[in-house]
């Protein structure tokens, strides 16, 4: 008997203390990657918006340099430029497209109604020579379903007003 209990003996596991401390670190360090994944959506929408701004302020430039009117048209694909050339638009070459990134829900808010009077290839925003804009807006959503059946829904949205100034 004495070396079967000699045999159970030294059949060691481990005890719950560790089993405990195990389970709290791999705790902690879900809970940090779940907390960075949140993060990451937030800065990649950051990004797009500060990116957008930049385009929208490129531009504006353009107009101004060139002393040409130009038109930013959105549609489910991106962000078209045209230019004001003798007596008709035509898409600017100068300017890419500027193309949403996948996984993004797009929004913008247009005035249809100066669109049409303008006689407009596309309704959108124009940049005038003077550095002056038509004020607009555009919302960027993403959907993080990653989490499972809870959307997470983030939001950034971009505004300007007359004379570009961006909301912060």
């Amino acid at each position: 008997m004495t070396n079967r209990s000699q045999r159970l003996h030294r059949q060691s596991g481990f005890t719950m203390i560790e089993l405990m401390v195990v389970v709290v670190i791999m705790s902690i360090v879900v809970l940090v990657g779940v907390m960075s994944l949140g993060s990451y959506s937030q800065d990649i929408l950051s990004n797009q918006r500060a990116k957008i701004q930049s385009y929208i302020k490129q531009v504006a430039d353009q107009a101004v340099f060139t002393q040409k009117m130009y038109l930013i048209a959105p549609d489910q694909d991106g962000l078209t430029v045209f230019n004001y050339v003798n007596s008709q638009w035509l898409q600017a070459k100068q300017v890419p497209i500027y193309g949403w990134l996948d996984g993004f829900n797009v929004s913008w808010q247009l005035n249809e109604t100066f669109a049409k009077q303008q006689q407009l290839p596309r309704p959108g925003w124009v940049f005038w020579p003077s550095g002056e804009a038509l004020k607009g807006q555009i919302t960027l959503k993403s959907i993080d379903t990653s989490a499972g059946d809870l959307e997470k829904k983030t939001e950034v949205t971009l505004k300007w007003n007359e004379v570009l100034e961006f909301n912060e």
